[in-house]
């Protein structure tokens, strides 16, 4: 039941990710049409919940997925499978903790009166940490969902 469970937890945070970095990649056309003191105004109202529900996925995932690792090791395909969707929470934590945090908070900093001139390239760059992030949600989710049920059926 246990391992049930850790991996039912792992799945929905890797569903959670996804669809939280996937929001944000959605909505890149319509906020590249966006004036500078349009897009600041939602990028500093908008996002408030994403960064606590996306960090508590992805460290909830991070740890369910690696408790999984310790008992799938003698599970090769399981075992490969599960350590490709840890790496991806990690990675996606490493992307969150020195790609879009830093970035974040450099545009908290900003108002409409001081938005530098090079906004829409952190804007951009913002927006490839998210779709870096969409991306390993992505592969954590797909690997764990070939994960199959059966693995544990014997535990």
């Amino acid at each position: 039941m246990l391992f049930k469970t850790l991996r039912f937890l792992s799945l929905v945070c890797a569903a959670l990710a996804l669809g939280l970095t996937l929001t944000h990649d959605l909505e890149i056309p319509g906020k590249h049409l966006l004036s500078g003191a349009n897009w600041l105004a939602i990028q500093q109202s908008f996002y408030g919940g994403f960064a606590l529900v996306g960090g508590i996925a992805e460290i909830l995932g991070l740890l369910s997925t690696g408790i999984l690792l310790l008992h799938l090791r003698k599970q090769r395909v399981a075992l490969a499978l599960t350590l490709v969707a840890a790496l991806c929470f990690a990675g996606m934590l490493a992307l969150f903790a020195f790609g879009n945090n830093p970035l974040n908070q450099q545009i908290a900093s900003w108002t409409s009166a001081n938005l530098p001139a090079t906004w829409q390239q952190t804007r951009n760059v913002w927006d490839r940490f998210h779709a870096a992030s969409s991306v390993l949600a992505a592969l954590s989710l797909v690997a764990l969902l070939r994960d199959t049920p059966s693995s544990y059926s014997t535990r």
